[in-house]
């Protein structure tokens, strides 16, 4: 799993031109740790998504996206049963990029889980990062709050680093 995601990522960053015209979309993939509740369960965090932004204004870009957040499970909680676990959220995305390249976002919408067991929810994420011509690297907090009868008021949070490419 860990060799096709470091090609997957090496062959996108091999993508990357020096054109300044995109079309709005944007193919992410990111890593993270998993911090709080998560921390528990998990020992690492994978992901990708795609996301569309139309711009606004000159420095604002408002979209859509969607994706596939994988939390993998750690060795105390493989051994008591445990199993990976994954969202696929769903979210309003926005962008607002300064003069100098650095740009601030923020994600909101939800996050259906990919397990019989446990519900989605509310998913966030704020970040912060710097855009190129074709491509963003960013830093970011993700959150996805859980609330259902086995897993009362179970976050999956992860602090992450992603590569987005845009084409």
């Amino acid at each position: 799993m860990k060799k096709v995601l470091l090609t997957a990522a090496f062959a996108v960053a091999g993508l990357v031109g020096v054109s300044a015209q995109t079309s709005g979309v944007e193919g992410t993939v990111h890593v993270g740790i998993p911090v709080g509740d998560a921390a528990d369960y998990s020992s690492f965090n994978v992901g990708v998504d795609l996301a569309y932004l139309h711009p606004i204004t000159t420095n604002f870009k408002l979209g859509g996206k969607v994706g596939y957040d994988h939390f993998i499970a750690d060795s105390k909680f493989k051994d008591l049963g445990g199993e990976d676990f994954g969202f696929i959220p769903l979210a309003a995305t926005a962008k607002y990029e300064f003069s100098n390249n650095l740009f601030i976002g923020a994600d909101l919408g939800y996050a259906f889980s990919t397990k019989d067991n446990l519900d989605g929810g509310l998913f966030w994420q704020p970040k912060i990062g710097y855009s190129g011509a074709s491509f963003d690297v960013y830093a970011g907090y993700k959150g996805i709050s859980v609330d259902n009868n086995q897993y009362s008021n179970f976050n999956a949070d992860a602090v992450s680093l992603g590569f987005a490419y845009k084409f």
